[in-house]
């Protein structure tokens, strides 16, 4: 097994990543219900009201399909501001070698807890809540192969 990957993240990984688990959680079923309901109450009253009651409906429609994807989007730019750049994995037989800025790390395959397929990417988990993604566009046609070979390591260690 040898796979060299360069990371680049970009603010729309980080984007894709949250509106993928916001849409696909209680929270985006409440999103849509109430994206639904106001342009529902937009058609239904818009020739009742004033102009002022028609520029808050108008608003409010625009919460969920355009504010929420846009401020996801803004934070989003700052995790990608704040993501190191540049790192280099290597996935070999004895585990990732990670190089960062000059320093290098050997992360072994007991210490690598899992790999989830997300959302136009995969990210090896190396505790609960830190991992190094990897995008469809940096795997290629070999994501699905990759993604069985670290899956393989991980089951050997004895966390599949």
């Amino acid at each position: 097994m040898h796979y060299k990957y360069q990371c680049d993240i970009k603010a729309v990984d980080f984007w894709r990543l949250s509106m993928y688990h916001t849409y696909h959680s209680f929270i985006g079923v409440c999103n849509i219900v109430f994206g639904v309901s106001m342009i529902l109450l937009a058609f239904r009253f818009w020739n009742q009201v004033g102009d002022v009651m028609q520029a808050v409906l108008f608003m409010a429609c625009l919460i969920i399909p355009v504010i929420q994807p846009l401020g996801v989007y803004l934070k989003a730019k700052t995790q990608a501001a704040v993501a190191p750049q540049g790192t280099e994995l290597v996935f070999e037989e004895d585990g990732i070698h990670v190089t960062l800025g000059g320093q290098y790390e050997l992360i072994r395959w007991n210490r690598v807890k899992n790999i989830v397929k997300e959302a136009g990417m995969l990210i090896v988990f190396t505790d609960a809540s830190h991992g190094y993604m990897l995008t469809n566009r940096l795997l290629g046609r070999e994501k699905e192969k990759f993604y069985q070979d670290v899956k393989a390591h991980i089951n050997a260690c004895g966390k599949g």
